[in-house]
Protein backbone atom coordinates (compact mmCIF):
# COMPACT_ATOMS: atom_id res chain seq x y z
CA UNK A 1 0.00 0.00 0.00
CA UNK A 2 1.23 3.42 -0.84
CA UNK A 3 0.10 6.35 1.28
CA UNK A 4 0.62 9.95 0.36
CA UNK A 5 -0.70 12.87 2.32
CA UNK A 6 -0.85 16.49 1.29
CA UNK A 7 -0.80 19.43 3.66
CA UNK A 8 -1.32 22.97 2.56
CA UNK A 9 -0.99 25.61 5.28
CA UNK A 10 -1.31 29.39 4.86
CA UNK A 11 -0.10 31.67 7.67
CA UNK A 12 -1.41 35.10 6.64
CA UNK A 13 0.93 37.96 7.66
CA UNK A 14 0.63 38.35 11.43
CA UNK A 15 -3.11 38.67 10.97
CA UNK A 16 -4.22 35.05 10.65
CA UNK A 17 -2.68 31.61 10.60
CA UNK A 18 -4.22 28.45 9.19
CA UNK A 19 -3.06 24.86 9.66
CA UNK A 20 -4.96 22.77 7.15
CA UNK A 21 -4.62 19.19 6.09
CA UNK A 22 -5.96 16.81 3.47
CA UNK A 23 -5.08 13.14 3.37
CA UNK A 24 -4.53 11.28 0.12
CA UNK A 25 -4.26 7.49 0.13
CA UNK A 26 -2.68 5.81 -2.89
CA UNK A 27 -2.34 2.13 -3.68
CA UNK A 28 0.26 0.83 -6.12
CA UNK A 29 1.46 -2.40 -7.68
CA UNK A 30 4.36 -3.43 -9.91
CA UNK A 31 2.23 -3.21 -13.03
CA UNK A 32 0.81 0.22 -12.38
CA UNK A 33 -1.09 2.31 -9.85
CA UNK A 34 -4.61 3.07 -8.79
CA UNK A 35 -5.60 5.61 -6.19
CA UNK A 36 -8.27 6.17 -3.58
CA UNK A 37 -8.80 9.31 -1.52
CA UNK A 38 -9.68 9.81 2.11
CA UNK A 39 -9.99 13.16 3.85
CA UNK A 40 -9.32 14.38 7.35
CA UNK A 41 -8.88 17.90 8.64
CA UNK A 42 -7.12 19.65 11.46
CA UNK A 43 -7.90 23.33 11.51
CA UNK A 44 -6.40 25.99 13.74
CA UNK A 45 -7.08 29.69 13.34
CA UNK A 46 -5.47 32.54 15.20
CA UNK A 47 -6.29 36.21 14.64
CA UNK A 48 -4.12 39.11 15.73
CA UNK A 49 -4.89 42.73 14.88
CA UNK A 50 -1.87 44.71 13.78
CA UNK A 51 -2.38 48.13 12.25
CA UNK A 52 -4.86 47.74 9.43
CA UNK A 53 -2.96 45.26 7.28
CA UNK A 54 -4.58 41.98 6.40
CA UNK A 55 -4.47 39.46 3.57
CA UNK A 56 -6.23 36.18 2.91
CA UNK A 57 -5.59 33.24 0.63
CA UNK A 58 -8.42 32.65 -1.85
CA UNK A 59 -8.90 29.10 -3.12
CA UNK A 60 -11.16 28.50 -6.11
CA UNK A 61 -13.06 31.72 -5.44
CA UNK A 62 -13.49 31.28 -1.70
CA UNK A 63 -11.54 32.89 1.11
CA UNK A 64 -9.75 30.06 2.90
CA UNK A 65 -11.17 29.58 6.38
CA UNK A 66 -11.34 25.77 6.56
CA UNK A 67 -10.06 22.62 4.91
CA UNK A 68 -8.24 23.16 1.63
CA UNK A 69 -8.77 20.91 -1.38
CA UNK A 70 -11.98 19.53 0.11
CA UNK A 71 -13.70 19.94 -3.26
CA UNK A 72 -10.78 19.05 -5.47
CA UNK A 73 -12.21 15.69 -6.55
CA UNK A 74 -15.60 15.24 -8.23
CA UNK A 75 -18.22 13.57 -6.09
CA UNK A 76 -20.93 11.10 -7.10
CA UNK A 77 -23.68 10.13 -4.62
CA UNK A 78 -21.58 11.41 -1.77
CA UNK A 79 -18.51 9.40 -2.79
CA UNK A 80 -15.30 11.12 -3.90
CA UNK A 81 -13.75 9.89 -7.11
CA UNK A 82 -10.36 8.22 -6.82
CA UNK A 83 -7.32 10.44 -7.17
CA UNK A 84 -5.58 10.00 -10.49
CA UNK A 85 -1.84 10.48 -10.54
CA UNK A 86 -0.77 12.89 -13.27
CA UNK A 87 -4.22 14.43 -13.58
CA UNK A 88 -4.41 18.23 -13.32
CA UNK A 89 -6.94 19.26 -10.68
CA UNK A 90 -8.27 22.79 -10.34
CA UNK A 91 -6.38 24.67 -7.64
CA UNK A 92 -6.84 28.40 -8.26
CA UNK A 93 -4.95 30.40 -5.67
CA UNK A 94 -4.78 34.17 -5.29
CA UNK A 95 -4.61 36.79 -2.56
CA UNK A 96 -7.34 39.09 -1.19
CA UNK A 97 -6.87 42.30 0.78
CA UNK A 98 -8.77 41.72 4.03
CA UNK A 99 -7.42 44.84 5.72
CA UNK A 100 -8.45 48.45 5.50
CA UNK A 101 -5.43 49.91 3.67
CA UNK A 102 -3.89 49.26 0.26
CA UNK A 103 -0.92 46.88 0.38
CA UNK A 104 1.76 45.00 -1.55
CA UNK A 105 2.03 41.24 -1.08
CA UNK A 106 4.61 38.48 -1.24
CA UNK A 107 3.85 34.77 -1.50
CA UNK A 108 6.15 31.92 -0.46
CA UNK A 109 5.25 28.49 -1.82
CA UNK A 110 7.04 25.47 -0.33
CA UNK A 111 6.99 21.92 -1.76
CA UNK A 112 8.61 18.99 0.01
CA UNK A 113 8.21 15.39 1.19
CA UNK A 114 8.04 14.15 4.77
CA UNK A 115 8.53 10.78 6.38
CA UNK A 116 5.34 9.17 7.71
CA UNK A 117 4.08 9.95 11.19
CA UNK A 118 5.28 7.49 13.85
CA UNK A 119 3.70 7.21 17.30
CA UNK A 120 1.77 10.45 16.73
CA UNK A 121 5.01 12.29 15.99
CA UNK A 122 5.34 14.17 12.72
CA UNK A 123 7.88 12.79 10.29
CA UNK A 124 10.97 14.71 9.21
CA UNK A 125 11.41 16.48 5.92
CA UNK A 126 13.11 14.30 3.32
CA UNK A 127 15.80 16.18 1.41
CA UNK A 128 16.50 13.32 -1.00
CA UNK A 129 12.95 13.07 -2.43
CA UNK A 130 12.11 15.33 -5.37
CA UNK A 131 9.79 18.32 -4.81
CA UNK A 132 9.45 18.54 -8.61
CA UNK A 133 6.98 15.65 -8.44
CA UNK A 134 4.57 17.97 -6.62
CA UNK A 135 3.35 20.00 -9.56
CA UNK A 136 1.81 23.47 -9.52
CA UNK A 137 0.76 24.99 -12.83
CA UNK A 138 -0.43 28.27 -14.30
CA UNK A 139 -1.78 28.59 -17.85
CA UNK A 140 -0.39 25.17 -18.70
CA UNK A 141 3.13 25.99 -17.49
CA UNK A 142 4.70 24.06 -14.62
CA UNK A 143 6.02 26.38 -11.94
CA UNK A 144 9.27 24.74 -10.91
CA UNK A 145 12.80 25.80 -10.19
CA UNK A 146 15.83 24.22 -11.86
CA UNK A 147 19.49 24.73 -11.10
CA UNK A 148 21.73 26.03 -13.87
CA UNK A 149 25.32 27.17 -13.40
CA UNK A 150 24.88 27.38 -9.65
CA UNK A 151 21.75 29.53 -9.74
CA UNK A 152 18.05 28.71 -9.52
CA UNK A 153 15.97 29.52 -12.57
CA UNK A 154 12.42 29.21 -13.78
CA UNK A 155 11.63 28.64 -17.44
CA UNK A 156 10.92 31.72 -19.55
CA UNK A 157 7.48 30.32 -20.37
CA UNK A 158 6.54 29.88 -16.72
CA UNK A 159 7.81 33.36 -15.81
CA UNK A 160 5.81 34.82 -18.69
CA UNK A 161 2.66 33.07 -17.43
CA UNK A 162 3.20 34.57 -13.98
CA UNK A 163 4.09 38.00 -15.33
CA UNK A 164 0.94 37.98 -17.44
CA UNK A 165 -0.98 37.72 -14.17
CA UNK A 166 1.08 40.42 -12.48
CA UNK A 167 3.39 38.13 -10.49
CA UNK A 168 7.19 38.42 -10.38
CA UNK A 169 9.37 35.48 -9.36
CA UNK A 170 12.38 36.28 -7.20
CA UNK A 171 14.75 33.65 -8.59
CA UNK A 172 17.56 34.75 -6.27
CA UNK A 173 15.45 33.75 -3.27
CA UNK A 174 14.10 30.51 -4.75
CA UNK A 175 15.20 26.94 -4.19
CA UNK A 176 13.85 23.69 -5.58
CA UNK A 177 11.58 23.59 -2.53
CA UNK A 178 10.65 27.27 -2.32
CA UNK A 179 9.14 29.66 -4.85
CA UNK A 180 9.01 33.36 -3.91
CA UNK A 181 6.55 35.63 -5.73
CA UNK A 182 5.79 39.36 -5.52
CA UNK A 183 2.62 40.93 -6.84
CA UNK A 184 3.60 43.86 -9.03
CA UNK A 185 0.65 46.06 -8.11
CA UNK A 186 -0.83 47.16 -4.79
CA UNK A 187 -4.01 45.32 -3.82
CA UNK A 188 -6.73 47.79 -2.98
CA UNK A 189 -8.69 47.76 0.28
CA UNK A 190 -12.48 47.78 0.34
CA UNK A 191 -14.05 51.23 0.29
CA UNK A 192 -17.51 51.22 1.80
CA UNK A 193 -18.14 54.86 0.96
CA UNK A 194 -17.31 54.30 -2.69
CA UNK A 195 -19.07 50.94 -2.67
CA UNK A 196 -16.02 49.00 -3.85
CA UNK A 197 -15.18 45.49 -2.65
CA UNK A 198 -11.81 44.37 -1.36
CA UNK A 199 -9.22 43.99 -4.08
CA UNK A 200 -7.68 40.68 -5.13
CA UNK A 201 -4.58 39.67 -6.99
CA UNK A 202 -4.66 37.59 -10.14
CA UNK A 203 -4.09 33.84 -9.86
CA UNK A 204 -0.61 32.52 -9.15
CA UNK A 205 -1.64 28.89 -9.66
CA UNK A 206 -4.58 27.26 -11.40
CA UNK A 207 -3.80 23.52 -11.41
CA UNK A 208 -2.21 20.94 -9.13
CA UNK A 209 -0.98 17.44 -10.02
CA UNK A 210 1.12 14.72 -8.46
CA UNK A 211 3.48 13.18 -10.99
CA UNK A 212 2.61 9.60 -11.81
CA UNK A 213 6.22 8.53 -11.46
CA UNK A 214 5.81 8.44 -7.66
CA UNK A 215 4.16 5.06 -8.23
CA UNK A 216 7.02 3.84 -10.42
CA UNK A 217 10.17 4.88 -8.60
CA UNK A 218 11.31 1.66 -6.97
CA UNK A 219 14.39 -0.14 -5.73
CA UNK A 220 15.06 -3.76 -6.67
CA UNK A 221 17.01 -5.86 -4.17
CA UNK A 222 17.73 -9.62 -4.27
CA UNK A 223 16.04 -11.84 -1.68
CA UNK A 224 18.62 -13.69 0.39
CA UNK A 225 18.49 -17.44 -0.09
CA UNK A 226 16.24 -17.22 -3.13
CA UNK A 227 18.34 -16.90 -6.28
CA UNK A 228 16.58 -15.02 -9.08
CA UNK A 229 14.03 -13.53 -6.66
CA UNK A 230 13.90 -9.81 -5.99
CA UNK A 231 12.06 -7.55 -3.58
CA UNK A 232 10.52 -4.37 -5.05
CA UNK A 233 10.39 -1.40 -2.68
CA UNK A 234 8.68 1.81 -3.77
CA UNK A 235 10.85 4.78 -2.85
CA UNK A 236 7.87 7.03 -2.06
CA UNK A 237 5.93 4.43 -0.04
CA UNK A 238 4.22 5.99 2.99
CA UNK A 239 5.82 9.41 2.48
CA UNK A 240 3.76 12.60 2.71
CA UNK A 241 3.91 15.32 0.13
CA UNK A 242 3.49 18.82 1.50
CA UNK A 243 2.65 22.17 0.00
CA UNK A 244 2.85 25.24 2.26
CA UNK A 245 1.68 28.66 1.10
CA UNK A 246 2.57 31.72 3.16
CA UNK A 247 1.31 35.22 2.33
CA UNK A 248 2.81 38.45 3.68
CA UNK A 249 1.80 42.07 3.17
CA UNK A 250 3.17 45.58 3.73
CA UNK A 251 1.50 48.96 3.48
CA UNK A 252 1.61 50.76 0.15
CA UNK A 253 2.90 53.94 1.83
CA UNK A 254 6.71 54.10 1.51
CA UNK A 255 6.42 50.54 0.21
CA UNK A 256 9.99 50.20 -1.08
CA UNK A 257 11.41 51.02 2.37
CA UNK A 258 8.81 48.85 4.08
CA UNK A 259 9.65 45.87 1.86
CA UNK A 260 13.38 46.28 2.40
CA UNK A 261 12.85 46.49 6.16
CA UNK A 262 10.37 43.61 6.42
CA UNK A 263 11.64 41.23 3.75
CA UNK A 264 15.20 42.38 3.02
CA UNK A 265 14.45 42.79 -0.69
CA UNK A 266 15.29 45.87 -2.74
CA UNK A 267 12.45 46.88 -5.05
CA UNK A 268 11.47 49.94 -7.04
CA UNK A 269 8.01 51.47 -7.11
CA UNK A 270 7.11 53.43 -10.26
CA UNK A 271 4.96 56.54 -10.26
CA UNK A 272 1.92 54.44 -11.23
CA UNK A 273 2.52 52.07 -8.28
CA UNK A 274 4.04 49.22 -10.30
CA UNK A 275 6.60 47.19 -8.34
CA UNK A 276 9.77 45.81 -9.91
CA UNK A 277 12.58 43.76 -8.41
CA UNK A 278 16.00 45.44 -8.34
Amino acid sequence: MKKVRKILASPIVTVAAFALAVGLLLFSSVGGARAALTFFSETYTSDIEMSEIGVGLVENGNLTTGTLLANMLPETDGVKEALQLGKHYTEELKVRNTGSIDQYVRVNVYKYWKAPEVDNKAGKKQQDLSPDLIGLFLKGQKLEMTEAEGTMQMSAEAKAALAGNGWLVDEAACTKERMVLYYSRPIMAANEEAGTAAGESSLFTDKLAIDGSVAKVAEKTPVEGKPGTFRITYVYNDYEFCLDVKVDAVQDHNAADAILSAWGRKVSIAADGTLSLD
